[in-house]
């Protein structure tokens, strides 16, 4: 075997590292982002948890509308973090970055893991300050239970942002043109985001509509591990958020390494 097919297959974890602290470094000096982050998520908390009127019943028990919009809200940090975040390869292949870490001394296989394991990191940082504010605010209530809640949901959203990074890897190698971006997020992403049930409590007749939604089961999981409830069965939720993940962060890997920048 030659030295470049060697280099080719091989998986260098220190670049894996440098290009995911890159993604979190990016983030980080960005305070604009960080603030808009979180002006963007006290927003979704207030406007969501004051605009569900009366308690929510899940799987018969009745919630507060306020810890119903809170996990709801953290569980779509995932969505729209993680799938812009992978279409930020697109942005990178239209203003040339992309161009010279494809001729980097590293494989394709360590590029696609080091810029999936950054965002994947990134939205967890989000993530975690959501669900800070919502403890803040009161919104889960004031339990010593949510310390080891809190670091619970945190290998949870990992590996859903993981799948939904992947999904944006999908999208972002083959996208041709800033026009295509609008019609992908009014086709992907919106549906994914008002299907889930993370922000509108859905009756029991429509249970048929977020079934059919993968990342519904995320979100379920989320509200299963903050407030105890679930519409779905755990096994289940646990099942299709691995499956999902595992298969897009496949197709994407795939995506990526047949990707071709002009």
């Amino acid at each position: 075997m030659s030295d470049l097919s060697i280099l080719e297959s091989r998986m260098n974890y220190g670049a894996v590292w440098i290009l995911a602290k890159r993604e979190l470094m990016s983030f980080w000096r960005s305070k604009s982002r960080i603030i808009s982050s979180l002006v963007q998520s006290l927003l979704f908390l207030f406007v969501f948890g004051a605009g569900i009127t009366g308690s929510v019943t899940i799987d018969g028990v009745i919630i507060d509308p306020r810890a119903f919009a809170g996990s709801g809200v953290a569980a779509i940090v995932i969505l729209f973090t993680g799938i812009f975040g992978g279409m930020s390869v697109f942005r990178d292949k239209m203003f040339g970055f992309m161009k010279e870490l494809l001729v980097a001394p590293v494989s394709r296989k360590t590029l696609m893991f080091g810029r999936t394991l950054g965002i994947a990191l990134q939205t967890l940082m989000q993530v975690a300050i959501v669900i800070g504010l919502g403890i803040a605010i009161g919104y889960f209530g004031y339990d010593l239970s949510l310390i080891w809640r809190f670091m619970l949901i945190l290998p949870i959203a990992l590996l859903a942002s993981i799948g939904i990074v992947g999904l944006g890897l999908i999208i972002s190698s083959r996208l041709r043109d800033m026009q295509s971006f609008g019609l992908i997020q009014t086709f992907i992403v919106m549906p994914m985001f008002w299907l889930s049930g993370a922000l509108i409590p859905f009756p029991p007749e429509f249970q048929i509509v977020t079934m059919l939604n993968p990342f519904s089961y995320s979100v379920d999981l989320f509200r299963f591990v903050l407030l105890g409830v679930s519409v779905f069965e755990i096994w289940l939720d646990i099942i299709v958020v691995v499956g999902f993940s595992t298969i897009l962060i496949l197709i994407g890997a795939r995506s990526f390494n047949k990707m071709e920048v002009s």
